[in-house]
């Protein structure tokens, strides 16, 4: 395995990204984006490098990317500006490591609500060169379909457990010009309060307007982002052993 830390992807000192790469030729790339509600969390987590290792032993490359935080003086939308960066650069670069030219992004929780906005408010990724239908799969774990909880609390000064649908939220941008490759959600029985309602509602919106959308859920046991961040009996994570299954199928 080749493994890169440390790569900025832009001149911010957060904005960094590690990859983890097979020692092949001709392999798509997972950009990954950590969660951490906007405020913590860090690309180079414990479970985060087992998973990445999980995705290269099955032939992907995986890339983590740090963003800019609340905590280190980011605001709305610097991380969405520095999600679409970071896969402008990891699609610029990504031949000189052996990459096929496919990428996938994925994400957690923030993450995933990071990788929701950009899949459906194609203006981030399209300001950087990048089509949105280019990216070959979508892969959200937990995210909130709602406006995010922070963004509410920091932007807008609004109690965060308020569920609201206005441009911080992924839902608002669902409708008839709603565009996307594949998507596999991911959320989990004891989620965090509207959780799971969100995201099938999402799923519910999603078809309603698009019966033909590539889009499917799974409904894991356990807690918020559970299947990423604890190992089953089998010591894997539920959302890698998931996500190659479906990979798989779709053929991708």
């Amino acid at each position: 395995m080749i493994v890169l830390k440390d790569v900025g992807y832009k001149p911010q000192e957060q904005c960094k990204l590690d990859c983890y790469f097979p020692e092949t030729k001709g392999f798509p790339v997972i950009v990954y984006f950590h969660g951490g509600g906007l405020e913590t969390g860090d690309k180079a987590q414990t479970a985060i490098v087992e998973i990445a290792e999980r995705f290269v032993q099955n032939g992907y490359g995986f890339v983590s990317v740090n963003y800019r935080m609340y905590t280190s003086g980011g605001k709305y939308p610097d991380y969405l500006c520095d999600g679409a960066d970071s896969i402008a650069f990891v699609k610029n670069h990504l031949s000189q490591y052996g990459g096929n030219g496919e990428i996938f992004v994925a994400g957690k929780s923030a993450g995933a609500w990071i990788s929701l906005m950009l899949c459906l408010n194609g203006k981030y990724l399209s300001d950087v060169g990048i089509e949105p239908l280019s990216i070959g799969c979508w892969i959200i774990d937990s995210a909130q379909a709602t406006s995010h909880f922070n963004v509410l609390k920091y932007e807008k000064g609004e109690d965060p457990s308020a569920q609201r649908i206005d441009e911080y939220a992924p839902l608002y941008y669902v409708g008839q010009s709603t565009e996307f490759s594949k998507m596999l959600l991911f959320f989990y029985e004891d989620d965090m309060p509207c959780r799971p309602e969100q995201n099938r509602l999402f799923y519910k919106a999603i078809k309603t307007f698009h019966p033909e959308a590539e889009i499917d859920y799974m409904e894991l046991p356990g807690g918020h982002c559970y299947g990423s961040s604890r190992k089953d009996e089998d010591g894997e994570y539920r959302f890698v052993k998931e996500t190659l299954r479906w990979l798989k199928k779709k053929g991708l």
